[in-house]
């Protein structure tokens, strides 16, 4: 008994997590070649660790604003070119004073806290759009955000002239290469004495708190519970008196919200920002959420999957490249491992299908086999009674085969209750298995 737990653990296990044992392997792999070719460890370094956050911390919050599209059965397709304008809103607004081309030259100094909340803001407008679109409109949302990835790349366009924009402030740079141990009140550095803890990127803190954001929002709120029943089943939820378009918009809202602090962090870390910024980005966050069990039937995703489904193209692309694979074989290499990890839960959920067909069919054939027989045993008693009738019965037999008969019929009815139980027993340990 302990042996076959054992051996569905373990297969279960290995199915459910194929992608991150693979992404692990590639890691030992990559120490070894580094130490053999190198002489030594310079993959499994605090730093390297710091730069793959740095890298997927915008990612995961973009792809954190992708989730809740995804979760109602939606989509985004208008996320990349909605960071890509933050972007460039952001460096408008963050210029250096003196720099030679500014683009608003009349604007004053502001905060990057303020400019970041006005560039949230605008986004949050082209979300509301998108969000009326699908509510009120009925427009399927892969053609309503569609649309909107073509408007906001005119938009961008014609506000940039096409043109690359550069000469940040420190400060704004700052948000994106800054460490704790650079964070100061007045003249005192708090972290900078914490070893560890001093290293941590600001980015790494964006993302850890929109994390725990959404796993709050998704989790513990009212909103949350309508996005759910939404996606699980959208006229159910309308019925059980769930406002779906107020739902739905607030949704891709939120999602244009997370697009705008992406792309003021993106900008932050490329140090300039063009039309071309946030080009793909929404395929990535989509992917990373289909990675991390957000499934695109709906009604089902946690904020954790992105996370580890981020971290883990983000590294595999790291060590592809640290090893020395070209940009180019890099991206087949990222496109096969998507299809691997799609396919595996498709194929998890065949094999449930397979093994509740299999199992209702035995338990089916079971029960029809003993109601047939105990038909057939009935009515030979019956045809025994009627033979007795004609004959008078003088021993009194007639009794004792009605009393057989119905001690077959109440045979019957418990052992098809029985193996009805027993079905759904079975039904729901498979379940358990393969979830």
């Amino acid at each position: 008994m302990d042996k076959k737990l054992g051996v569905k653990s373990v297969t279960k296990f290995l199915s459910n997590n194929a992608i991150i044992i693979l992404i692990f392997l590639l890691a030992v792999f990559t120490a070894s070649w580094t130490w053999w070719t190198r002489g030594q460890n310079t993959f499994l370094t605090f730093g390297n660790f710091s730069n793959l956050v740095v890298n997927m911390s915008p990612r995961f919050i973009i792809a954190c604003g992708v989730s809740g599209c995804l979760i109602t059965k939606g989509t985004d397709l208008s996320a990349g070119r909605q960071v890509g304008l933050a972007a460039c809103l952001a460096a408008m607004l963050l210029q250096q004073l003196d720099y030679s081309a500014r683009m608003l030259p009349w604007l004053p100094d502001i905060p990057w806290g303020v400019a970041m909340l006005i560039v949230m803001a605008i986004m949050a407008l082209f979300g509301a759009v998108n969000g009326c679109v699908v509510a009120f409109l009925k427009v399927p949302p892969f053609i309503a955000t569609l649309g909107m990835q073509t408007i906001v790349y005119g938009l961008c366009s014609i506000i940039t002239g096409n043109q690359p924009m550069g000469g940040y402030k420190d400060t704004y740079r700052g948000v994106a290469s800054g460490r704790l141990r650079d964070f100061a009140i007045g003249d005192m550095k708090p972290f900078d004495p914490i070893p560890g803890v001093r290293e941590i990127p600001y980015l790494a803190i964006f993302a850890v708190i929109v994390g725990i954001f959404f796993w709050f929002l998704y989790n513990k709120t009212r909103h949350g519970k309508y996005m759910y029943a939404i996606g699980g089943n959208e006229s159910a939820a309308q019925v059980a008196g769930v406002n779906v378009a107020a739902t739905l918009i607030r949704i891709y809202i939120l999602a244009a919200v997370m697009y705008g602090l992406g792309g003021f962090l993106v900008g932050a870390k490329a140090g300039g920002a063009s039309t071309a910024t946030g080009f793909g980005y929404e395929l990535e966050a989509i992917a990373a959420c289909t990675i991390g069990g957000v499934s695109t039937n709906g009604g089902k995703g946690k904020v954790y999957g992105p996370f580890i489904s981020t971290f883990i193209m983000a590294f595999l692309l790291y060590t592809l490249g640290l090893i020395g694979v070209d940009a180019n074989t890099r991206k087949i290499v990222t496109g096969i491992v998507l299809l691997i990890a799609v396919l595996i839960p498709s194929v998890n959920r065949q094999l449930i299908a397979d093994v509740k067909l299999k199992v209702l069919y035995k338990n089916n054939k079971n029960i029809e086999a003993l109601n047939v027989k105990t038909a057939a045993e009935v009515k030979e008693l019956k045809a025994e009674i009627a033979r007795l009738r004609k004959s008078g019965d003088p021993d009194g037999k007639i009794r004792k085969a009605e009393e057989r008969i119905v001690s077959l019929q109440n045979t019957c009815k418990e052992k098809t209750a029985q193996m009805k139980a027993e079905l759904e027993e079975n039904a729901r340990k498979n379940k358990e298995r393969f979830s």
